[in-house]
């Protein structure tokens, strides 16, 4: 089980806190960081990644690009995270090969939504909201009949992700998910090492 820690510049404060948690996460043992700075620009993001991956890549930890598929063409970046419009815009207006990429994770909340990104080139899954999440408080989990649904017809790896903790990971594994995305409390935890190890089976 990989255990990826997705990145939230807002709960950090500044881009230094940011930096410093992930060279933190990285250090405890943490398996992926997912650098996922959306309201950043094209430049100020790329500028960020810049300095996390090398953090990252001091400690040996994979890095996910987020949302920016043109940037990760451009810095040849192998690893991506997508949302599922952003796979879909680029299928729509791109003639570019995505086999340039190693790993794409794309976000899905539904069965249909998975098979959608499957067909349009995603190779792991990102299915969310599994259980109760401040997040998103007003809307409806899709609980762990998401994970169990899309195991039927889906083979390969499943990550699943909002409101996993160390209570409950195992019924999501159970549910058939390879892997768990934590943003809130990987982002808040006080001690990085306690956190993973809290996480071990």
């Amino acid at each position: 089980m990989k255990i990826t820690a997705i990145s939230n510049l807002e709960l950090c404060g500044s881009k230094e806190a940011l930096k410093e948690k992930i060279s933190r996460l990285c250090e405890a043992g943490i398996s992926e960081i997912i650098l996922r700075e959306k309201n950043l620009s094209v430049s100020e993001y790329c500028a960020l990644f810049c300095e996390v991956l090398q953090i990252c890549n001091h400690f040996g930890v994979r890095l996910f690009l987020h949302n920016f598929l043109d940037l990760a063409f451009k810095m040849e970046h192998k690893f991506v995270w997508l949302p599922l419009g952003v796979l879909q815009n680029f299928r729509q207006n791109s003639t570019r090969n995505l086999s340039e990429f190693e790993k794409i994770v794309v976000s899905a909340h539904s069965t249909d939504e998975a098979k959608l990104a499957l067909n349009l080139g995603a190779n792991a899954l990102c299915l969310s909201h599994i259980f109760q999440t401040d997040c998103k408080a007003n809307l409806e989990p899709k609980g762990l009949d998401l994970i169990r649904n899309v195991r039927e017809f889906w083979g390969g790896e499943i990550y699943a992700l909002g409101g996993i903790n160390s209570a409950n990971f195992r019924l999501v594994l159970e549910a058939g998910a390879d892997n768990i995305a934590i943003m809130s409390s990987a982002m808040q935890t006080q001690n990085e090492a306690k956190f993973i190890v809290n996480f071990k089976i």
